[in-house]
């Protein structure tokens, strides 16, 4: 999960606006892995060279400088959109890559786009997003729904997924040792919905097939729900 571009961003970006790392280790710890990242800023929100592919580390002092308040994490999908509330550009780019980077006051969000072994970041215009709900509340929401699915598809007798390995989520610092948990569960639990999904878990007729996903992909946005306010709201 920590191969997510726009979770490692929003964490940086928030870990910078509270003071608990500075630009070069945030630029380090977004890239990661990564070859290089550029950010691409064709309708100049930012400020930067609408020709040109700025590297991270000479936008991302703009990024910080752009949004106040804090950065929201959005790992949208088609038919949930929150916290999106568009333009129509944004939500559509979004949903193709599956996740954005948006700014809590509005004006603008960060897409990814992975090239080869980089990342392109697209600047799009954005309404101001919805607030996620409290880590508190998501999380709770998230182990509610497990218990659900849990005893729904054991009562089916098919599988839920096997557990994937190393795939928790590495927050930036300044984040509370509960908000690292909450956010290494969800991602864990999206990782294993994706995977879950991607065959019948042994189902044996239509219907069990049927329930299985629908308790799957409620699971998985339960999981992206809980990914989403563990990121977005770092405790003070």
């Amino acid at each position: 999960m920590q191969s997510l571009p726009s979770l490692r961003l929003t964490a940086n970006l928030n870990a910078v606006l509270r003071f608990q790392v500075g630009v070069p280790e945030a630029v380090a710890a977004v890239v990661a892995g990564d070859v290089a990242h550029h950010v691409v800023d064709p309708d100049d929100l930012l400020g930067l060279d609408p020709l040109a592919a700025t590297p991270l580390s000479a936008a991302l002092p703009a990024l910080a400088a752009r949004e106040p308040e804090h950065w929201v994490l959005a790992l949208p999908v088609p038919g949930a959109l929150t916290p999106l509330r568009g333009p129509a550009p944004l939500n559509l780019a979004a949903v193709e890559a599956g996740e954005a980077v948006v700014a809590a006051g509005g004006g603008l969000a960060l897409v990814p786009h992975v090239v080869g072994r980089g990342v392109q970041w697209r600047v799009h215009r954005a309404e101001r997003p919805a607030s996620p709900p409290s880590s508190y509340d998501a999380e709770r929401a998230l182990g509610e729904t497990v218990l659900s699915a849990a005893e729904t598809l054991t009562r089916l007798g098919v599988a839920g997924g096997s557990r994937p390995e190393d795939t928790g989520a590495v927050l930036a610092p300044g984040y509370s040792p509960r908000q690292r948990l909450a956010a290494d569960r969800a991602a864990r639990l999206l990782v294993a919905c994706d995977v879950a999904l991607a065959d019948d878990g042994g189902a044996i007729s239509v219907h069990e097939a049927e329930v299985r996903a629908r308790e799957l992909r409620r699971l998985r946005r339960a999981a992206a729900d809980a990914l989403c306010s563990a990121v977005t709201w770092m405790q003070r």
